[in-house]
């Protein structure tokens, strides 16, 4: 809910500096101490303060990295611009600069979040099977058809993996930082004598399965599609998945 609070006049300062202290204030966010992120704004000649409750600002936020989520993963970081984002959640291009610094920002944060949704799919998948299935089940649901044909919901490795190597090496290590989570994540139900072991097949496995979906969805012809899809689930079970 957001509350309109008339401020306090300000004084004492000549105008050219008051205006910059205003342009700073415009983009300024400040906590009153009662639970709400305050926005000073300038109105004709009178300042406001625009109140947002901290649950709010957090709500708008997750639905701003929703869809970019998606949008990355359907159109790339490149062709997926701030103000579509913006617009498609409701607000305003120049409410961007409250949740996020920039643009790369917005690109690290939501495919971090996007990499751990596939991870927490993957374990659901994982404890839903039968007892010494579970690596089974979560190679068949990721190399489904389903999962092929759901771009901006999917694992966003098999999306953007190109992108992801050419993005800054500070987005890069933050997807990373992600990226290591998912595999510890689905750790326990990866093979292996060893934690090392167990490490080196989760990576081998994670990235030529996305490497499939990548392929299988540059492919135009759908029965191809399903028969790449069945031949690289026998080839990564029988490689990762049986004893």
């Amino acid at each position: 809910m957001r509350a309109f609070v008339r401020a306090k006049p300000i004084f004492g300062f000549p105008f050219a500096p008051l205006r910059r202290r205003l342009e700073f204030a415009h983009r300024a966010l400040f906590s009153d101490g009662a639970g709400s992120v305050l926005t000073i704004i300038e109105y004709g000649s009178t300042l406001y303060a625009m109140r947002y409750s901290l649950e709010h600002k957090a709500q708008n936020h997750e639905r701003i990295l929703s869809e970019a989520a998606r949008s990355f993963r359907e159109c790339g970081g490149e062709n997926s611009g701030i103000g579509p984002v913006m617009e498609k959640v409701g607000l305003k291009k120049g409410g961007f600069y409250r949740h996020f610094s920039s643009k790369d920002d917005l690109f690290a944060e939501a495919v971090a979040q996007a990499i751990q949704e596939t991870g927490k799919r993957m374990v659901e998948v994982a404890k839903c099977a039968p007892e010494g299935q579970a690596l089974r089940a979560i190679i068949e649901r990721y190399l489904s058809v389903g999962h092929a044909n759901s771009l901006g919901t999917g694992c966003p490795l098999s999306a953007l993996g190109p992108e992801l190597a050419r993005q800054p090496l500070p987005v890069r290590r933050r997807i990373e930082e992600a990226l290591d989570a998912y595999g510890e994540q689905l750790l326990p139900f990866i093979a292996g004598r060893t934690r090392e072991e167990r490490l080196v097949n989760c990576r081998l496995l994670f990235a030529g399965m996305a490497g499939v979906l990548m392929m299988a969805r540059a492919t135009s012809a759908p029965r191809r599609r399903e028969q790449m899809l069945e031949q690289a689930r026998r080839f990564f079970i029988n490689g990762f998945a049986e004893e």
